[in-house]
């Protein structure tokens, strides 16, 4: 088939025809050729062309038989999520490449056709050729549709996820407002056990500002009476201290004892106190939860 214009040649030679019509003969002979030569190489062009698309269809495949991401959160899914679509967008060209491949594989059997030189060789290639992009496009819109489907799946998943990301922040916000109202609740009851307050001063003081009374008993001789805290006290006439913090009370003269009229036992206390249970000095608590468990109010009151 090559040498078609030999042939030619020697078909006129034969045939006694003029200088003309050998050219014209050799002309179209070598036309012939060049077509064919023209439609092999689209045809090799072809082949290779295949072998691209095999290897990219193997690439996405890759993408889509590979395990998700293990981690459970927004961006290990939006990590796969980006994967597929490239994966996706790899596949879309290739199904435009095939479209192109396929018409240009039309364009070249349709020229093999009309050829003069018709090669049923090559038109069974470019049949195979064509059964194999048909393949491949079936294979490559597969892919499309699985790789479409997988992101929508994906996006459901990541709403999902992201909405249980501002659930979770929403209840940690809340937890952490809780907890904060929790532990100021906490210290403010923890500082209201632990608050508690003294008041010193002489008789005539502590009865002037309404934090002792006198109080008779039928018991004592004369009608007699002794002091006795006022029935309503309030805070705002002591010194608050706290009772862990602060275990010993200064008392305003060193020269003179004091006695508690209120409910607190000098068994509690430390050094410094007389057999009568007066104190000199300071009031040194070395119990301190026994100590003010009888009240929260201490009064002492000079001699």
């Amino acid at each position: 088939m090559r040498y078609a214009w030999l042939i030619a040649l020697a078909v006129v030679a034969t045939t006694g025809c003029n200088q003309a019509e050998l050219k014209k003969a050799l002309s179209e002979a070598k036309a012939a050729e060049a077509q064919k030569d023209s439609l092999l190489t689209e045809v090799l062009e072809t082949t290779q062309f295949v072998s691209d698309v095999n290897s990219e269809l193997a690439k996405a495949k890759t993408v889509a038989t590979k395990p998700a991401s293990t981690d459970p959160g927004v961006p290990g899914a939006k990590k796969d999520r980006e994967e597929r679509i490239a994966a996706l967008e790899r596949v879309k060209t290739v199904i435009a490449k095939l479209n192109e491949s396929e018409a240009k594989l039309a364009q070249t059997e349709s020229r093999a056709k009309q050829s003069r030189q018709r090669n049923a060789r090559l038109l069974a290639q470019i049949e195979t050729y064509k059964k194999t992009i048909e393949d491949l496009k079936t294979t490559a819109e597969q892919q499309k549709t699985e790789y479409e489907a997988a992101l929508a799946e994906k996006d459901t998943q990541i709403a999902t996820l992201a909405g249980r990301v501002d659930t979770l922040t929403t209840e940690k916000g809340r937890l952490e407002s809780d907890k904060a109202a929790l532990t100021d609740t906490v210290g403010n009851l923890t500082a209201y056990k632990n608050t508690v307050y003294y008041a010193v001063g002489t008789k005539d003081e502590l009865m002037k500002k309404g934090i002792v009374t006198k109080e008779g008993s039928k018991f004592l001789v004369f009608g007699g009476s002794r002091l006795e805290p006022a029935r309503n006290l309030t805070p705002d006439l002591f010194t608050a201290i706290d009772k862990t913090q602060q275990k010993s009370i200064p008392l305003p003269r060193t020269d003179k004892k004091y006695k508690i009229v209120s409910r607190q036992s000098p068994t509690y206390l430390g050094a410094g106190v007389d057999k009568e249970g007066k104190v000199t000095g300071t009031v040194e608590i070395a119990q301190p939860e026994e100590f003010w468990a009888a009240s929260k109010y201490l009064i002492l009151v000079q001699d």
